[in-house]
C-alpha cells in the first residue's frame, strides 16, 4: 500500500463531491445570485482557486445562510487552505441542515484526516455507510485505516466492499493485493494487481507492488516484466529499478543487478539500500575490499541499517578482519538482523 495513492484520491474526492452547477436566469433575483456565487465558487474549487472559492460560497452564504450545498462545498474550501476548524464548522452545520446526506459526513471524514483524528474520521466514514452502503470511497478509507491498524482481514473486507460498490475502482483492486500480499495469498494479490493495472495502466506503482509480488512467488521473469513497466510509465520511479536489481540479484543475474543498482545512485547518490545491495554483489564476486566499502558508505548514510553492518562483517572476516567483524555482527544483531547470531557464535567470543 501506497500512502501516495492515498492523498492522490483524497485530492480527487474532494472535488468528486462538489455539488452540480444551479442554471440561473439572466434577469437575476437576489435569490439568482446566491446560485450565481455558488456556481462560480464551485468553479474557483475545480480550478483549485480555493480561497475565491471561500469567498463566493460566502458571499452565497451571507443572503441564504442555511445553503447546505455551499456550506459543504465552502467546508473543503476551507480543508483545503488548511482551515479546519473553519472547516468542521460548515461541515457540522451543513449536516445539522440535511443529516441524510451521505457527502457530507464522507467530507467530514476527509477534513479529520487531515486532522490526524483518526477516531473521528473512523465514525464519519461509517456514518457515510449506514446512510449510503454503496459509498466505495467510504469503504475504501475504512480498508486503509484497518490496514494501519494492521487488522488485515478487517481490512481486506472493505476493500471488497469498495470494489463491489464500485468495479473499477483501481486503487482498491491495488490496496487489497496488498493485503493479500501480507497474508502470503501471492496467487490473490496478483490477480488483484492485474485487475488494477487493467483498469488504471498508468499507475507505476501498481505495477511496483505486482512485480514484488512475482518476486515473493520466485517468478523472477514476471517480476522484472513488471517493474520495467513500472519504470517503462515513469521512469524516475528509482524504486522499481532498485527492485528489478533485486529480483536479478535473487536470479543470480549479478551483472543485470549491478546495472540496476547503478542506476539508481545515478539518480540518488545518498540511497543507502543500492549501495548495500553492490555490497552484497561484490560478496558474490569475491571482492571483499569493494563489499566493505560499498556496505561502509551505506553506513555512513545510515547508521541504523541492520543489513551493511551484516554485509561488512563478512567482508571484514574474509580481510581477517576478526574485531571488525565481530563488532559489525554484534551491531547487526542489536539492529535486528537475526542471521548475524549464527556468526558471532561461530566466530566470536
Amino acid at each position: 500500500m501506497k500512502k501516495l495513492s492515498f492523498i492522490f484520491l483524497l485530492s480527487g474526492s474532494f472535488l468528486t463531491k462538489a455539488q452540480d452547477t444551479v442554471k440561473v436566469a439572466t434577469n437575476l433575483t437576489p435569490e439568482q445570485m446566491v446560485e450565481l456565487d455558488y456556481n462560480s465558487g464551485l468553479e474557483a474549487l475545480k480550478k483549485n482557486d480555493h480561497q475565491t472559492a471561500v469567498d463566493f460560497f460566502t458571499k452565497s452564504l451571507g443572503v441564504n445562510p442555511n445553503y447546505d450545498k455551499a456550506l459543504t462545498n465552502r467546508a473543503v474550501a476551507y480543508t483545503s487552505l488548511k482551515k479546519y476548524n473553519e472547516a468542521i464548522a460548515d461541515i457540522n452545520n451543513a449536516i445539522r441542515l440535511n443529516g441524510q446526506n451521505a457527502e457530507s459526513y464522507f467530507n467530514k471524514s476527509m477534513i479529520y484526516f487531515q486532522m490526524n483524528k483518526s477516531d473521528s474520521e473512523q465514525v464519519s466514514l461509517e456514518r457515510c455507510l449506514s446512510l449510503k452502503k454503496d459509498h466505495a470511497e467510504a469503504a475504501y478509507y475504512l480498508g486503509l485505516m484497518y490496514y494501519e491498524k494492521n487488522d488485515p482481514d478487517k481490512a481486506l473486507e472493505y476493500y471488497s466492499l469498495a470494489i463491489q460498490s464500485n468495479p473499477n475502482y483501481a486503487y482498491a483492486y491495488n490496496d487489497r493485493g496488498s493485503v493479500k500480499r501480507k497474508k502470503n495469498d501471492l496467487a490473490g494479490a496478483i490477480a488483484d494487481y492485474e485487475k488494477a493495472v487493467s483498469i488504471d495502466n498508468k499507475q507505476f506503482f501498481i505495477y511496483n507492488n505486482l512485480g514484488s509480488a512475482h518476486r515473493a512467488n520466485k517468478n523472477y521473469s514476471k517480476a522484472i516484466e513488471a517493474y520495467s513497466k513500472a519504470i517503462e510509465v515513469n521512469p524516475s520511479y528509482f524504486i522499481a529499478v532498485n527492485n528489478r536489481g533485486s529480483a536479478h540479484f535473487e536470479n543470480n543475474n549479478l551483472t543485470a543487478a549491478q546495472k540496476d543498482f547503478e542506476e539508481v545512485l545515478k539518480r540518488d547518490p545518498k540511497n543507502t539500500s543500492a549501495y548495500n545491495n553492490l555490497a552484497s554483489i561484490a560478496l558474490k564476486n569475491k571482492d571483499y575490499n569493494k563489499a566493505k566499502s560499498m556496505s561502509s558508505k551505506s553506513i555512513e548514510l545510515d547508521a541504523k541499517n541492520g543489513p551493511a553492518y551484516y554485509n561488512r562483517g563478512i567482508a571484514c572476516q574474509m580481510l581477517h578482519d576478526e574485531n571488525g567483524c565481530c563488532s559489525d555482527w554484534k551491531k547487526a544483531l542489536e539492529l535486528g538482523v537475526t542471521g548475524a547470531k549464527t556468526f558471532l557464535n561461530m566466530s566470536c567470543d
